[in-house]
């Protein structure tokens, strides 16, 4: 660690405890601040109580009470952001200009919710801003939306619920999300905005976060890194946690929700908690989920052991049930908070552990004992710890954060599973050859400073260490020491009906690996990035509910420890990889333009974008086989290369009782110098061009049955051929790798339906209830992102029920 790296995170360390000391010794006089206060009706003019106002630039906020009245107190003076929401009710967004001393009425009304119109976001932003006004690409999960679609694998999650977004599977419990073509470490997953590390340089890597704690869930296309830095050149998905709840008012409030649900594909089960307590200005929330799967369920289809069909679109070795692929999963949280005259103050931790196998490729057919199907056990582990901060400082608000994460890795030999694992020594105690553990400890402070003129925005700094630590004999990748150092800001200006945002950063990283008996250049072991990232973007807000929006920025990623240093099995890929220690940093330059439109009964969004990365990190199969594991041998090389596309969504309200929409997604992705008469200069892990479409008959509501819908929705994906060598699991196309399975894929079509409602019974706290199908025709398919397919088909109907309910 050099001295600079010393002096950086005492920098960091003195901002993040001093200035709080700073907030509360020169704390304003409660005359220097002021409130919001106001009521809340339905169009009818009736009151609504337990009403969410959440101010999310200081991270506060309150509920209705019983007639529908509320109110902020101790306010900073200046402009606040406040979102209304209520399920089953349209999300209201309303700009208020505070005065010092003074109380600002705003009332609002809720409508029923024929369509979401508009939310606030604070991810990849200057500061928070109306999702039809900020410049960059956002779409944001509420809520109500994640507790009535919580998943196991946050890519389908997102998925199954955001337009544009991809995922890459192994099974129904692992998903990486993919934004615009791009995933893994070029895009930066966050928590309350620090990011995670979860070794996603694998492509079956998947993040180690459950969205059962999550508030919202905010996506940004388009490079993130003014704010984030390295592998934010893609884009940002920050899960933002439940905030600790607060009274002010001595009476000790108490309350909670609960969840479960059931998959018949795999019959997976999970269920859980939430709590929380709170008395005047202090909070306390505690929560868990647990999920149980067993082995997924294919369409019954012929097998390669049947037909001996291989080659290109070759038969699966597995169809039915495929094996191998359960796993058991689970997390707990808990958080206290406090807020007062000086801002919010929260201490918030979490622990994620997953149990899994993955199906290996090089295994018998099912139900043969002389040579029986190979999986590979999995225990992977992820523990959070973060003390953040809202604090007011004269007009500042200052945002710091602390934050210590440890990630841990661990695979059996292939052959041995989850349940053999158990067996020897249980999770704790088996010698794992693959043996990974890396601590991560991020020191942030972000500066929100008010207008201005027309100018206001973020200014802000970042330190990350990471310690990661190989203790097993299977050294895939060194132990390596990585220190990144950040400086940015970022700012909008306010031309109204034009907003202009503009931001700068500048990062060093340093990544010094640990000599091993595989380093193969043991004096070629550190190195050092420095980069400049930036952008530019417009919004033009005209008429009612419309807008323009481009945005032109870059972005840049350092190469991985993995992507450097690599040389070992990866037996999740089936593959012998090698890093290269002389790889340069990606660079990105992208732009999109994008056309919005929130209508009482249309919302619309039209984008078109190019991203231009050099150096270009990917792995290409060399045609080699290694001798000791007689794996094919996979290389780190780099190329400039192009993505461009098309996404778009549309709904639609045609009547009180039925919405209709549709959405698409267009890309394509070249490399230069990679184009054969094989792979023709395709990227990898480019999701299939994809189009969609649903009716959501939406009945009155009556008194025991509350927000239903019935939604039908068909999904066309298109073609898709693998890029030849430089594809994961490209052995599985040509006439050198296994006879069976596929890189590439075909065409299909899935319809899913899915019907909910909350019951009212009387009784006591109201019941949502969800049942809905998967694959409802049991579709014969296999997804371009399934890295199931060189050997098995994707799942087939999937039967789910969800029950949730708070009190």
């Amino acid at each position: 660690m050099t001295l600079s790296s010393v002096r950086n995170v005492c920098v960091i360390l003195l901002l993040f405890f001093g200035t709080p000391l700073t907030a509360w010794g020169q704390e304003a006089a409660e005359s220097r601040r002021g409130a919001v206060a106001g009521t809340v009706v339905t169009a009818e003019g009736a009151p609504l109580p337990d009403v969410q106002i959440i101010d999310l630039t200081l991270q506060r906020g309150t509920i209705t009470d019983t007639d529908g009245t509320y109110r902020l107190d101790l306010l900073p003076a200046g402009e606040h952001l406040l979102e209304f929401r209520f399920v089953g009710y349209r999300t209201v967004v309303r700009e208020v200009q505070v005065a010092p001393g003074e109380t600002t009425t705003t009332d609002v009304t809720l409508e029923s919710r024929a369509l979401e119109v508009d939310g606030v976001t604070v991810t990849g932003t200057a500061r928070a801003r109306s999702i039809l006004r900020t410049p960059q690409d956002v779409d944001v999960m509420s809520p109500a939306e994640l507790q009535g679609a919580r998943s196991a694998s946050l890519g389908a999650l997102l998925r199954d619920n955001v337009g544009g977004v991809a995922s890459i599977q192994t099974g129904s419990q692992a998903g990486k999300p993919v934004l615009r073509g791009l995933s893994g470490n070029r895009i930066v997953l966050l928590k309350d905005g620090i990011a995670q590390e979860f070794y996603q340089f694998g492509v079956r890597h998947f993040p180690t976060t459950n969205a059962s704690e999550a508030e919202r869930v905010e996506v940004v296309r388009g490079a993130s890194s003014i704010l984030y830095g390295s592998d934010a050149l893609g884009g940002a998905i920050n899960v933002i946690s439940k905030p600790a709840p607060t009274t002010g008012v001595e009476e000790l409030d108490v309350g909670g929700s609960a969840s479960t649900q059931y998959y018949t594909n795999n019959n997976e089960r999970a269920g859980s908690i939430d709590l929380y307590a709170a008395q005047g200005n202090v909070g306390w929330r505690v929560g868990g989920e647990r999920r149980v799967g067993d082995n997924f369920h294919a369409p019954d289809a012929p097998t390669f052991f049947e037909t001996g069909e291989g080659g290109t679109f070759g038969d699966p070795k597995y169809t039915g049930e495929v094996p191998f692929t359960g796993f058991e999963q689970w997390s707990a949280y808990g958080q206290v908070g406090m807020q007062g005259t000086f801002g919010t103050m929260q201490l918030h931790g979490d622990y994620w552990q997953s149990a899994q196998d993955f199906l290996l490729p090089n295994g018998g057919p099912a139900g043969n004992p002389d040579n029986p199907p190979l999986g590979l056990g999995q225990n992977l582990e992820h523990s959070n710890v973060a003390l953040k901060g809202n604090l007011i400082a004269g007009t500042l608000v200052l945002k710091p954060r602390l934050s210590w994460q440890r990630s841990v890795r661990q695979a059996a030999p292939g052959g041995v599973s989850v349940a053999d694992i158990r067996a020897n020594g249980g999770l704790g105690g088996f010698d794992y050859p693959l043996d990974l553990k890396t601590d991560i400890y991020t020191g942030r402070l972000e500066i929100a400073h008010p207008s201005i003129g027309p100018l206001s925005g973020t200014i802000g700094a970042e330190v990350q260490h990471q310690d990661a630590d190989t203790r097993g004999p299977a050294e895939l990748q060194p132990s390596a020491r990585t220190w990144n150092t950040g400086l940015f800001v970022f700012e909008d200006i306010d031309l109204s009906p034009v907003t202009l945002s503009v931001g700068g950063r500048l990062d060093v990283r340093t990544i010094d690996a640990v000599p091993n008996e595989r380093t193969t250049t043991p004096d070629d072991l550190e190195n050092t990035y420095t980069t400049l990232s930036g952008a530019v973007g417009a919004n033009y807000a005209f008429g009612d509910g419309f807008a323009l929006a481009t945005n032109l920025s870059s972005g840049f990623r350092a190469p991985s420890i993995f992507e450097l240093y690599a040389s070992g099995v990866h037996g999740g890929v089936a593959a012998f990889q090698v890093g290269n220690p002389d790889l340069d940093p990606e660079r990105s330059y992208s732009a999109d333009l994008s056309f919005r439109a929130r209508r009482d009964r249309v919302t619309a969004e039209v984008t078109g974008y190019v991203n231009t990365i050099s150096n270009y990190i990917f792995l290409e199969n060399t045609g080699d086989i290694n001798e000791g594991s007689g794996l094919p041998i996979f290389a780190a090389g780099q190329t400039d290369a192009v993505i461009s596309g098309v996404e778009a969504t549309i709904e639609a309200s045609v009547q009180s009782w039925l919405q209709v929409g549709g959405s698409t997604a267009l890309l394509d992705g070249t490399g230069d110098n990679l184009g054969t008469a094989a792979d023709d200069g395709d990227l990898p892990l480019l999701p299939a061009n994809t189009v969609s479409g649903f009716a959501r008959w939406v009945p009155s509501d009556t008194e025991r049955l509350r927000n239903s819908q019935l939604e039908v929705q068909v999904k066309r994906a298109s073609d898709q051929d693998a890029a030849g060598r430089f594809e994961p699991f490209s052995q599985f196309d040509g006439d050198f790798g296994p006879p069976f399975g596929t890189a590439s894929t075909k065409a299909y079509t899935v319809v899913n339906v899915e019907a909910q409602t909350t019951l009212r019974l009387g009784l006591g706290a109201p019941v949502t209830v969800a049942v809905g199908v998967n694959n409802l025709l049991d579709e014969t398919y296999r997804d371009f992102l399934d890295t199931y397919k060189g050997y098995a088909l994707s799942p087939g109907r999937d039967v789910r029920l969800s029950l949730s309910t708070s009190f």
